[in-house]
């Protein structure tokens, strides 16, 4: 039967004349494809091409789809091997995801997941999570939870984001403990340097002595060994710790005003002036690594929601 609404040809790589079928949009955009393609990508389409084909004004058969053309045109880049689509939004991103999941296009999901990390993640990192969650991407949503970290005192009402209204209580607590739990183990790097050895032999902040002695001097086990620290090194690891319990990533020690701060007292003692600022550069690395080593330790809490979704990861997903 005809149809009398305008229809227009879809661009690059969709306006091939030699395809052996049409996919017609919501909007009306036809995209010229080929049966092979999609049937390797998609057992739905696959049952589809077997079915006798509707009439049609063209030569070519054509199936008309939900879908609307900027929909579509993702979908199909992500089918096709040599090309690969751009998302505008995270909005754009759910429709396709939507879309691959009623064609069961578990190829084209999991290509998708890849670029829409690539593309988000130091941007979007809650945004993320939660569609990492609602999808079952769990690898992705433990990727999206770590970049979260970079978020101070996550959970007050200033880290509010639109994937909060679909998310679920329980997938946001998990990323709550998690921020907290990374936080708790950062923060404990500075209790104990023992993990430096045997690094501070000769470093300025455990061999002066005019800021050491004193009452006030702190003992670290350090290789064995205590040793009394210098009070302004005291306070920069003491600020730390608590900047880490509330931003628990090694950004945290490049960003600090406290490493500026605890150098600016350091220079002012003829012990430590000479060294300082290469010791404190070189411990500031250690520091770093530290801290991204244990962080990394922590995962978010597997639970028997999130294993559900592993197994049967989309159906969530299609009844939103």
């Amino acid at each position: 039967m005809s149809d009398n609404k305008k229809t227009f040809t879809a661009p690059v790589p969709f306006d091939n004349p030699d395809c052996d079928i049409i996919l017609r949009s919501s909007d009306g955009v036809d995209f010229h494809v080929f049966k092979v393609i999609l049937s390797l990508v998609s057992p739905v389409f696959k049952d589809m091409f077997t079915l006798p084909p509707a009439e049609s004004d063209s030569s070519v058969p054509v199936i008309s789809v939900e879908e609307t053309s900027t929909t579509l045109n993702s979908l199909l880049l992500l089918c096709y091997p040599a090309t690969t689509p751009t998302f505008n939004s995270l909005e754009r991103v759910e429709d396709v995801v939507k879309a691959a999941t009623k064609y069961d296009m578990a190829v084209v999901l999991t290509r998708a997941a890849d670029l829409v990390m690539a593309q988000f993640l130091s941007t979007n990192s809650l945004e993320l999570y939660a569609l990492s969650c609602r999808i079952g991407w769990q690898r992705h949503a433990q990727e999206a939870a770590t970049q979260t970290l970079k978020i101070k005192e996550l959970g007050r009402p200033s880290s509010a984001f639109a994937g909060m209204r679909s998310i679920t209580a329980l997938d946001y607590h998990k990323l709550l403990v998690y921020h907290h739990e990374c936080g708790v183990a950062a923060q404990a790097v500075v209790e104990s340097l023992i993990w430096l050895k045997p690094e501070p032999s000769g470093m300025c902040m455990w061999t002066c002595t005019y800021e050491a002695a004193g009452r006030n001097a702190r003992k670290l086990h350090i290789d064995k060994h205590y040793l009394g620290i210098a009070l302004w090194f005291d306070e920069y690891l003491v600020s730390s710790g608590k900047e880490l319990l509330a931003r628990p990533c090694e950004t945290t020690l490049f960003e600090s005003e406290t490493y500026d701060q605890a150098v600016g007292k350091a220079v002012t003692c003829t012990q430590c002036l000479p060294n300082v600022v290469v010791h404190m550069a070189k411990f500031r690395t250690l520091f770093a690594a530290q801290v991204k080593k244990v962080v990394g330790n922590v995962r978010l809490k597997a639970d028997g929601v999130l294993m559900d979704r592993i197994e049967n990861p989309y159906q969530r997903f299609l009844k939103r």
